[in-house]
């Protein structure tokens, strides 16, 4: 009897560890450091990685653990820090003859506390003792690979859920969110959730945590909700009951908002609720939760906002790097490079002014303007800015660069980098690891001439996405119908074409509700065919058509590897725009995958025709656009030479006339 007392007690203690094991492992979430390898160059370099949390962390196993490479040439003193929000927290020393490590650091105190976090790791590489010897080579390095990750204990988007909490706790450290919508969902809801799943998308580092889904599969996976549709629209029995417990209502011409945490599936998850009476309003109203500018003043547990919101006036062609979704960034001989941001200038900006930064800095008092400079690339090309003017004691300082004219690409795209040069010494006689820092506002202002004159768009695949998305009068999505085209398709176009700040400027249509003048005045977009509409699209096709269908072999494409395709041409509705067509080819499922997407966003070449093979490869038409180009440009210069030699002409008979006149007056004089 007391053998069989023992052995329950026993088997009742093993079951309960294993149980406290099973639950702490499920508790215990981990989140890549970075995706790729990171390389650090000697003799002093450094990586800045940054993590948010929600909630306060529950003490346990909160680590940062690093997989490291470096060269195996290093020696003593050679080292690795790792420094959490501005304070040291551990040093490790690198040996040569030890050249693969794992560096682990416990997480605690205010590293843990809800907020933001910053991680800077810190590589100091020797390779070589003695006095003034110079260790600055190729030799020198040390490499973060990509087993490197965060890991923390509990859930740390649990807490009270508020309006002010959006999009924090859905999109914070390994938060997985469902934005969801009815199973029968028209146009506008669908519209309305897709920039809202492209906004939150721009707001976390692995975009697979977002994800759009239809009402059906609301219990399936285990995730934060976000609803978007009329109240009416939703049939199934666990969202209705969702609804009815968090008792939400709406009133006419408003949009609702509102937050709860419901369990769903004896689960506690934050749920946001955004709705309206009819889905015009809720479409309509929208960037109330897409907008940057329009999110950071929700508050509360719940909203209804009857006037739609307006973008604030501002003055034309002047747009602030917080704008742009560049906030106040801090370079140094530390960390003396940022990170790279994007901003699609309008199809308004007048390309033969000239575009200008007026950058607001403050400098710390040690970093020498005399050596230092700071470099802002635009598209890679690099623009020199002297430091010499720059006076700490007099507060913001201002200064103008002007960004060179072939800095531009097609798409209006800029993609600006900042970089300190020369904050280091080089002298290895000389040590000082004293930060040597330049601030920059984010009150920085990208300045550049608007016309009102329309300009000629250029119907290449290069120009997309910039003219598309940050229009004025907004780009149509056009669909033959919801059951004809994938929702990944379109959760792919929105995402692949959104702001850092906002969602794209874009507006859903299907074929059958759209008349073809209201198809005037802005640039297109097709998703699969156009039904009714894809005759006239045909006519200006840049591919060859053969009985309505494209002769791809005639443009030089091997048909039978043809996965998807893209094209653009001028708006046949009006030629002063442009309108894009993706298109799928055979037993391909989508029209749109996000690597077709990347692809064409990278092309260096012009062109009007991007095919994807089954090996997910791209080819374009370059070649032909180029000589297509020619051609066009041809008879301008044959008009232009004939208007010339016209002229000359016309001059060399005024001029015999004028011989002749003389003649005949000299003769008479004579007489």
């Amino acid at each position: 009897m007391i053998k069989q007392f023992f052995g329950f007690v026993v088997l009742t203690f093993l079951s309960f560890m294993l149980f406290n094991i099973t639950v702490s492992a499920k508790d215990i979430k981990k989140e890549p450091i970075t995706t790729t390898a990171i390389n650090l160059q000697g003799v002093s370099d450094s990586f800045t990685y940054n993590y948010y949390l929600s909630e306060d962390a529950q003490k346990g196993k909160n680590q940062i653990v690093l997989d490291v490479h470096h060269s195996s040439l290093l020696i003593s003193p050679s080292s690795l820090t790792i420094r959490v929000d501005g304070e040291n927290q551990k040093t490790v020393k690198l040996e040569g003859n030890k050249d693969k490590t794992t560096v682990q650091l416990d997480l605690k105190g205010k590293a843990l506390k809800k907020g933001a976090h910053e991680v800077t790791i810190i590589f100091y590489g020797v390779i070589k003792q003695g006095v003034c010897v110079e260790n600055n080579t190729s030799g020198n390095w040390l490499r973060i690979n990509p087993a490197s990750y965060l890991q923390i204990q509990g859930d740390v988007t649990a807490g009270e859920l508020m309006l002010q909490d959006y999009p924090s706790k859905f999109t914070s450290f390994q938060s997985k969110t469902d934005v969801v919508i009815p199973d029968d969902a028209n146009v506008e809801t669908m519209d309305a959730a897709l920039k809202i799943v492209s906004y939150l998308k721009k707001q976390v580092a692995n975009q697979n945590q977002i994800v759009l889904v239809k009402e059906k599969d609301f219990e399936n996976r285990q995730t934060n909700k976000i609803l978007v549709g009329v109240i009416g629209d939703f049939k199934t029995a666990p969202v209705k009951n969702l609804l009815k417990r968090m008792n939400v209502k709406t009133t006419e011409n408003t949009i609702q908002l509102q937050t709860a945490q419901e369990k769903i599936k004896n689960t506690k998850r934050n749920v946001l609720v955004v709705t309206a009476k009819k889905s015009t309003d809720l479409d309509g109203k929208i960037a109330v939760v897409s907008n940057q500018e329009f999110v950071s003043q929700l508050s509360g547990k719940a909203i209804t906002i009857g006037e739609e919101p307006k973008q604030p006036l501002r003055e034309a062609g002047i747009v602030t790097f917080e704008q742009m979704g560049i906030q106040n960034l801090e370079i140094s001989n530390a960390v003396y490079e940022s990170g790279h941001y994007f901003y699609y200038l309008p199809q308004d900006f007048d390309v033969d002014k000239a575009i200008t930064a007026t950058l607001k800095l403050k400098k710390s008092s040690i970093l020498d303007a005399k050596q230092a400079e700071l470099v802002m690339e635009v598209n890679g090309i690099p623009h020199a800015i002297t430091l010499k003017e720059v006076k700490q004691d007099k507060g913001f300082f201002e200064i103008n660069v002007p960004i060179e004219k072939n800095a531009l690409k097609n798409n209006h795209l800029l993609d600006i980098q900042f970089k300190l040069n020369g904050s280091n010494t080089n002298n290895p006689c000389t040590t000082n690891d004293q930060q040597k820092w330049l601030f920059i506002s984010k009150e920085s202002t990208l300045n550049f001439s608007t016309t009102e004159n329309n300009q000629q768009a250029v119907a290449s695949l290069t120009s997309y996405p910039g003219i598309f998305t940050n229009t004025r009068q907004g780009t149509y999505v056009v669909i033959d119908s919801i059951e004809n085209v994938a929702l990944e398709d379109l959760n792919a176009l929105y995402t692949s074409s959104a702001l850092s700040a906002s969602a794209p400027n874009y507006e859903l249509k299907t074929v059958d509700a759209i008349q073809k003048e209201k198809l005037k005045g802005r640039h297109l977009i097709f998703v699969g065919e156009a039904g009714t509409l894809q005759k006239d699209l045909n006519k200006k096709s840049p591919l060859v058509m053969k009985d309505d269908k494209p002769d791809f072999a005639e443009d030089g494409f091997i048909k039978e590897t043809i996965m998807r395709y893209a094209t653009i041409q001028k708006n046949p509705w009006d030629d002063a725009y442009i309108a894009l067509q993706f298109n799928r080819e055979g037993s391909s499922q989508n029209q749109i995958t996000p690597k077709f997407l990347r692809q064409i966003q990278n092309l260096s070449a012009d062109a009007s025709v991007a095919v994807q093979n089954k090996e997910q490869q791209t080819f374009t038409n370059r070649a032909q656009f180029s000589i297509e180009k020619q051609k066009e440009a041809a008879p301008k210069q044959s008009q232009s030479a004939l208007k010339w030699s016209s002229v000359l002409m016309f001059i060399g008979l005024l001029a015999v006339i004028g011989v002749i006149l003389y003649l005949v007056f000299k003769r008479s004089k004579k007489k």
